[in-house]
Order: structure tokens, then sequence, then C-alpha cells
């Protein structure tokens, strides 16, 4: 898995690419650490999902802690390009509604950047 990631109008878009399943999945739980680390007092995130083929419990848990962590610093989190393989693990945890889904990166960079 490799991740890209870019800051756009004071959004952090991160675009992993593969599966984060197994060590991926603690690469991306690190890299989001990394950046909230880095990041200004209210970060604000889009994940896009277009090049993700699977998740696992691990990646989903490292979503939620950053969510968390974002909004306790007055941030925000959308997900973008959610596919039903990677939606499923998220409806079945019942974590589908915790994130705020927008159809497009530029949707997501004008509602989070307020």
């Amino acid at each position: 898995m490799e991740i890209h990631i870019k800051n756009r109008d004071g959004v952090i878009v991160m675009k992993p690419i593969g599966s984060i399943i197994g060590p991926a999945s603690n690469a991306f739980k690190h890299a989001i650490i990394d950046e909230i680390k880095g990041s200004t007092e209210s970060p604000n995130f889009v994940f896009d999902f277009a090049g993700v083929s699977r998740i696992d419990s691990v990646g989903i848990g490292a979503l939620v802690g950053s969510h968390l962590s974002i909004a306790q610093r007055g941030g925000q989190v959308g997900i973008i390009n959610i596919s039903k393989n990677i939606s499923n693990p998220f409806v079945m945890a019942k974590l589908i509604t915790t994130f705020k889904h927008f159809n497009s990166e530029n949707e997501a960079i004008v509602n989070l950047r307020g």
C-alpha cells in the first residue's frame, strides 16, 4: 500500500492505494497520526478510497481513532469514493454514519475548509 497526501486549501487529502490489511493497516494508522501531529489546531481531513480494494478492522480502527482525535481538536473528517468492498465493513461495524460522505474531492474541500 502507498499513501498520497496533499494539503488543499487547508484540508489534508489522504489517498491510500492498495489493500489496507495486515501491516499496511499499521502504516495507514501511523501516516494519519503523523499528519494529525503536523496539522493546524483544527485539522480537516478527506480520505479518498478510490484506490483501496480492501480494509481490515485495524484500518477501520485507525479511521475511527483519527476521527476522534481530529474532532477533539475542532476538525472534521470526510470520505469520498467509498466502494461496496470498503463500505461493507463500515456498515457491519455500524460506523457508516460516523463519517461525512461527499461525492467528490472538490465538494469535500468546500464543505470542510470553512
